[in-house]
């Protein structure tokens, strides 16, 4: 790096790169139209010269920060970790800082002031709905997206899969293999991707000729106790009475289950069959390995953050719901049951 006698100035980067100002402004801010060669030598000058943007008179400018809020209900499960993972990696090769925040405690008053404060601070948001969903985000004002939930009736945007699908498919694997009492555990009817799983288990159900008193089913938040508790009084039921498969919600609430199982000594597959959503850790390490709907994660954030820098830069974005492949992987926590 040279040393410098003065700023260095984007009009210093420009001769360096012997390009126009416009085109080191557009490799600054992220921009298409671009050639890969002529990007390259604008950041080698940028190097070369210590060139730092001077952040506030850009935003002064452009009426952008280049600053997005990634907002999740919590830090503990691994899903929004992974939808953080891939927003963040586009957003950054894009020229965005990324502020992430967590949901977890926040009223909807409270998530109304955060919006008043932070609004000067980001161009956009991108949000993980909780469950339950009790946060109105139409509050934040400026282009927002949302990962794993649904988009507004008035045209809101979304990255999603297809939850009333997937719970379907984990209930019917239960069925295919002789189930006819199941167990649900977690979500609330109604509401958000919970309320649309818990439709998709009924649904399978019906289908199968079965009534909802085939169902037994164990409302709460998406969280590991609801998993435990659930299970825990599934084993506290008359053996005649209690399910033979259980659908767990979500990721978390299959791992609650599982230590449910654990503390009786117990084995999914063996004295009950377990499925749920989200290939995780403990999901694929267990003995057995659960039964799971995968669902491509980092790919959800990344496809969200699109969707956010297109609506950023006032691109159309005809496609407001993004409703994202899964794929159910069979594994050894369910056992055949009957003839």
């Amino acid at each position: 790096m040279e040393k410098q006698q003065k700023d260095v100035t984007i009009k210093d980067v420009a001769r360096r790169a012997d390009v126009a100002i416009s085109t080191v402004s557009r490799v600054l801010n992220g921009l298409d139209k671009v050639r890969p060669q002529t990007r390259e030598r604008v950041w080698e000058a940028v190097r070369e010269l210590g060139y730092v943007p001077n952040s506030l008179a850009v935003s002064m400018v452009t009426g952008q920060t280049k600053a997005v809020m990634v907002v999740v209900p919590d830090f503990t499960n691994d899903f929004n970790g992974a939808v953080v993972q891939g927003a963040e990696e586009y957003l950054k090769e894009q020229g965005y800082t990324v502020l992430v925040l967590s949901a977890k405690g926040l009223s909807e008053e409270a998530f109304e002031s955060l919006c008043r404060r932070c609004s000067k601070l980001a161009d956009g948001m991108l949000a993980v709905p909780g469950s339950p969903d009790l946060i109105d985000y139409g509050k934040w004002t400026k282009p927002f997206v949302l990962v794993d939930g649904y988009g507004r009736e008035d045209g809101g945007f979304s990255v999603e899969i297809d939850n009333e699908e997937g719970a379907y498919l984990l209930t019917e694997e239960l069925l295919k293999n002789g189930h006819r009492r199941i167990g649900l555990i977690g979500g609330f009817p109604g509401v958000s991707l919970g309320g649309r799983r818990i439709d998709g288990c009924k649904r399978a159900l019906r289908e199968a000729g079965l009534s909802e008193n085939s169902l037994v089913f164990i409302p709460g938040s998406h969280f590991e106790e609801t998993g435990y508790r659930g299970m825990t009084e599934l084993f506290n039921m008359p053996e005649s009475l209690r399910p033979t498969g259980v659908v767990a919600i979500n990721n978390l609430i299959c791992i609650g289950c599982i230590k449910a199982l654990a503390e009786r000594g117990m084995k999914a597959g063996r004295e009950i069959s377990l499925v749920g959503f989200d290939d995780h850790l403990l999901a694929r390490y267990s003995d057995p390995a659960v039964t799971v709907l995968s669902r491509p994660t980092i790919a959800m954030g990344r496809e969200g953050a699109k969707m956010l820098v297109r609506l950023l830069r006032g691109e159309a974005v005809e496609e407001r719901r993004v409703v994202m492949e899964t794929k159910l992987l069979r594994r050894g926590s369910v056992k055949t049951i009957g003839g």
